[in-house]
């Protein structure tokens, strides 16, 4: 084991090449951030210029309510009436 002193780098290589993945990253980051706003742009226009079609549910009425007199089965008393 040698305890020789290390050949120092080029410092302007280190640099070039940490600035140039540092604005390829930011780039990207931009470009991203534009393509997001660009889309909530487009998707707030849609949605207040764009009609949308009627909601319609079928109306199907619902059955009378029964009893069964013979299996035991009583009628709920009307609650709502006047005593």
């Amino acid at each position: 084991m040698t305890f020789a002193k290390k050949p120092s780098r080029s410092p302007s290589r280190r640099l070039l090449r940490a600035s140039r993945y540092s604005t390829t990253g930011a780039l990207r980051t931009v470009f991203f951030g534009v393509l997001a706003i660009a889309g909530a742009a487009w998707a707030l226009a849609r949605h207040y210029t764009h009609t949308l079609p009627p909601l319609r549910v079928p109306f199907v009425p619902a059955a009378a309510p029964t009893y069964d007199a013979d299996a035991g089965e009583t009628p709920v008393p009307d609650t709502l009436a006047p005593d």
